[in-house]
């Protein structure tokens, strides 16, 4: 739009008019007049002769409910974009209100970026969900939906200039079968402006940001064993749960989701699957377990990909399934030689009876933001002081850390005792040692609780890679 008021204005390319008003950026039509808008266009640039010209790059993420999206170049400034959706766990028979936040801010200082507007777009699938155009003069934007099966309605003002549905509070309501369900949603987001609210980006040089956001999906099922009932839960963080089986002859259960196995899109952006399944303790013949075989279409999975919780739950021990994007690379590559289905993701996990636990060598936090490399001095461990090392990297990367990581050391029993309870510890540039001392020979829970990365200039620390990374300590 700016670029064929630019042209009317110089009297370069008038005949071009009609055939580029064809190709305009219809999405910004859906929300503004076309005639008001180059109108203002027109006075815009003979008052303030701004247009932004960025250097454009697109980033994409997938498969979390709250991220930092990888930078991309906006105006003069380097920008990342915060996404979150909260509640993160939706059941699909129960409709509540659920939020999203938008946060465009320097990367390099954390300072929010102002006078942004966002174009949204949401779709779940091949269905569109929502399109408008959303402005925050302070910066951040929350949405909140309340679902239901009506049409589509935004409550709030609008910004005179571009139209854009805003609120004093930076807080809008949109009623409408939104975020209604669990499940992969699709956020496009771009950026049609910053700084002023006359401060316009050329359309089709919007940056935009893609985040492949998702809602966890519970379902419950009864596993039957030896004549008696176990209620057990199951939730995909990523997509819908489907075909989930028990064999009690094997004590394994199945189940699958959608997954697009596309080598080319795995490795063009960040990726995370997590799946977590609810066993009761009361079935001790499957929770007595501390080791369990887990696959993905057929495939083992070992090491940081499993993370086993007997604590967080009085009554039912946790398994986690924690695939990042290299994980799942090599599982797609595995599929392709192996012939296996590239639409669907399987899973499998049952106890692994008869074999020895080991000392974890690395982690993953359970929200997929953080990887821990763990080293023992001596190794393996032994009774009384051991040293170990811990060096923090971005699990959807794996590349080293450029900050300050703040987190919590606990060392368990099987029984729930505490043996090591360190509290808000620093590991500068992502390398931590610490002095561990343990009591007795056995098989011990190790837990690492992430509290937040404080990146060098940046004003505030980022809580949004958050979580718990899980693992074992064998003395023997």
């Amino acid at each position: 739009m700016i670029w064929i008021a630019f042209k009317l204005l110089t009297g370069l390319v008038i005949a071009e008019f009609n055939v580029l008003l064809n190709n305009i950026n219809y999405q910004l039509f859906a929300r503004l007049n076309m005639e008001k808008y180059i109108k203002i266009l027109l006075s815009f640039l003979f008052v303030t002769g701004t247009i932004i010209l960025p250097n454009f790059q697109r980033a994409i993420a997938d498969g979390l409910f709250e991220e930092n999206l990888p930078p991309a170049t906006v105006g003069d400034r380097v920008a990342s974009l915060y996404t979150k959706i909260s509640p993160p766990i939706l059941t699909s028979d129960t409709m509540q209100n659920a939020f999203f936040q938008l946060r465009l801010f320097d990367s390099k200082t954390g300072n929010n970026i102002t006078n942004v507007n966002y174009f949204l777009t949401i779709s779940k699938g091949d269905k569109l969900l929502l399109r408008e155009l959303f402005y925050s003069k302070d910066g951040p934007l929350t949405l909140k939906f309340d679902p239901n099966q009506g049409p589509i309605n935004v409550f709030g003002t609008t910004e005179p200039f571009l139209g854009g549905w805003t609120s004093d509070t930076g807080e809008l309501t949109i009623s409408g079968p939104v975020l209604s369900e669990g499940g992969l949603y699709h956020f496009g987001i771009e950026i049609f402006g910053i700084d002023n609210v006359r401060n316009i980006f050329v359309p089709e040089n919007a940056p935009r940001f893609d985040s492949y956001l998702s809602i966890g999906d519970v379902s419950e099922s009864n596993l039957t064993y030896a004549n008696q009932i176990y209620n057990s839960t199951l939730i995909s963080y990523y997509d819908r749960i489907q075909n989930f089986t028990f064999d009690p002859d094997y004590l394994e259960a199945k189940w699958a989701m959608p997954f697009d196995w596309n080598v080319s899109r795995i490795g063009s952006q960040n990726i995370f699957v997590h799946e977590e399944i609810k066993i009761p303790k009361s079935f001790s013949e499957f929770s007595n377990s501390t080791i369990f075989n887990g696959t993905v279409n057929g495939q083992p999975l070992v090491g940081r990909s499993l993370a086993i919780d007997p604590f967080t739950s009085e009554k039912a021990l946790i398994i986690h399934f924690l695939l990042n994007k290299n994980d799942i690379l090599k599982l797609a590559e595995n599929n392709e030689a192996l012939g296996v289905s590239n639409d669907s993701m399987k899973f499998t996990i049952r106890p692994q009876l008869n074999q020895t636990q080991t000392t974890s060598v690395d982690m993953v936090t359970d929200t997929g933001g953080i990887h821990a490399s763990l080293l023992w001095n001596p190794n393996p461990p032994v009774i009384g002081e051991n040293t170990l090392g811990i060096n923090f990297s971005d699990a959807l990367s794996d590349n080293r850390l450029n900050g300050d990581v703040n987190y919590d050391l606990s060392i368990r029993t099987g029984s729930g005792e505490e043996i090591v309870n360190n509290n808000n510890l620093t590991a500068i540039n992502g390398i931590s040692n610490q002095t561990v001392s343990l009591p007795s020979e056995g098989i011990f829970n190790l837990e690492v609780e992430v509290k937040s990365l404080k990146i060098l200039n940046q004003t505030l620390p980022d809580t949004t890679r958050n979580g718990i990374a899980r693992g074992f300590v064998v003395v023997s």
